[in-house]
């Protein structure tokens, strides 16, 4: 026999054998059993997986909610509603029947434990363990003064823009879509009234709509419990809700004006949003509109910063300019460190134009012409990165720089040759004669 077939021959059946075996073993082993980790700091609190890791980082959340709600909600340290999580992973025997959050909540005496389950893959499982911890502790002010459950409460009794309010200030937003929801909303005029907010009786099960509805719930909590008055009355009204006449959460809440001011300043309490690249373009392009108020709001003149020195200055346009400056300056404070230098020279000309309109002018069209100058530039950084992704190959030596520079300038000096004042639509002409 030929040896060399010999040797993969053996090798394939020694192969064969050993998966078979590991086969054999893998099915031969059961499933862990789910095991049950109780927290250490708040015994009340408890969860069940086959995921260690899982149940370490549920207790976890429990400790941080506890410690960041506490304080504002007056609570003491120990949960008096006990709160069980089951997180059923793919090798849990209840893995075929648990498909979806759900929570239920079972009386017992004196008290009411909540008992949610929900699988290992949700997506929004940070979400929904943190909702039941919140509820729990909310359940302490509504219920102060209840000493037996016999049958256990709606879970409704909580609103769900102070549960989800609440629930949102235990999470930062490093990505700032609260901020970018609400932020947009406003400028679109398309922000709820308060009364739409107050009377949401659940989350959308559309993601997006969701976030945009725990948005606002954020926001109006964030009013509610911000240090000084705001938080003194909020503490006062929970503690209205286990009397004989329980307060409506009406007596805190700021007018339909105040809340749409609210939202407006919102940003502004924001300090640390740093925009991107794109985002301070997209901020700068909205906020290069200005309006120059008259007598009759059907005379109210639009400009942009490029074209309002072509105005005749007077008190109108002054205290345009003046809100303008304020806008600009606010938004430098967070933009990309490319768009400062831009900002400045409008904030400098603006200011000019006042005291000496032709530095103004000056001023205003080099900024200009350092906007056009940076977003080219920003453009072929793009195409550049573009261009990487398509034709990178790591097995050649040759610059990819050098190659694509090659490929931008004769790109450039096509395009500015009058004979083809297209090159993108010479080349799809190309290819349709080819093809």
């Amino acid at each position: 026999m030929n040896r060399r077939l010999l040797i993969p021959a053996l090798a394939t059946c020694l192969l064969a054998t050993g998966s078979a075996n590991l086969r054999a073993d893998d099915e031969a082993q059961p499933p862990p059993d789910p095991s049950t980790a109780t927290c250490p700091t708040y015994p009340a609190v408890s969860c069940t997986s086959t995921d260690t890791l899982a149940c370490s980082e549920t207790l976890q959340l429990a400790i941080d909610a506890r410690n960041a709600l506490g304080p504002v909600l007056l609570l003491g340290q120990n949960w008096r509603f006990p709160v069980h999580i089951r997180i059923v992973t793919t090798d849990d025997p209840l893995a075929a029947k648990v498909t979806q959050e759900s929570v239920s909540v079972v009386p017992d005496n004196d008290t009411m434990r909540i008992e949610a389950i929900l699988p290992s893959y949700d997506p929004d499982a940070r979400e929904f363990i943190q909702r039941q911890f919140v509820r729990a502790m909310l359940w302490e002010k509504f219920f102060a003064s209840t000493k037996k459950f016999d049958t256990a409460p709606r879970l409704e009794v909580v609103p769900v823009w102070l549960l989800e309010g609440l629930r949102e200030t235990l999470n930062e937003d490093p990505g700032h879509d609260r901020e970018s929801i609400v932020r947009k909303a406003v400028q679109a005029q398309r922000a709820p009234p308060l009364d739409e907010v107050t009377s949401w009786q659940e989350l959308s099960d559309d993601r997006l709509l969701g976030l945009w509805q725990r948005s606002f719930c954020f926001y109006l909590v964030d009013s509610l419990i911000r240090s000084g008055p705001q938080r003194v009355g909020f503490q006062q009204w929970l503690t209205t809700l286990s009397g004989p006449n329980p307060t409506s959460a009406q007596v805190l809440f700021p007018t339909e004006a105040g809340w749409q001011g609210e939202l407006d300043s919102a940003m502004q309490r924001s300090r640390d949003i740093v925009y991107s690249w794109d985002e301070t373009m997209a901020e700068l392009s909205s906020a290069e509109v200005i309006a120059i108020d008259a007598d009759k709001p059907s005379e109210t003149r639009i400009c942009t910063l490029d074209t309002v020195s072509n105005f005749p200055m007077g008190p109108k346009l002054v205290a345009a300019l003046q809100k303008k400056i304020y806008d600009l300056t606010a938004l430098e404070l967070r933009a990309h460190a490319s768009w400062h230098p831009i900002l400045d020279l409008y904030c400098s000309g603006l200011t000019a134009l006042v005291a000496d309109p032709d530095n103004g002018k000056k001023l205003i069209r080099q900024a200009h012409d350092l906007r056009v100058a940076e977003m080219a530039h920003h453009q072929k950084l793009v195409d550049y990165v573009n261009w990487f992704e398509v034709t990178k190959d790591f097995s050649s030596n040759t610059s990819h720089f050098q190659s694509y520079f090659y490929t931008a300038t004769e790109m450039e000096r096509v395009q500015a040759d009058p004979d083809h004042p297209n090159p993108i639509r010479a080349s799809l002409l190309q290819l349709e004669s080819q093809f």
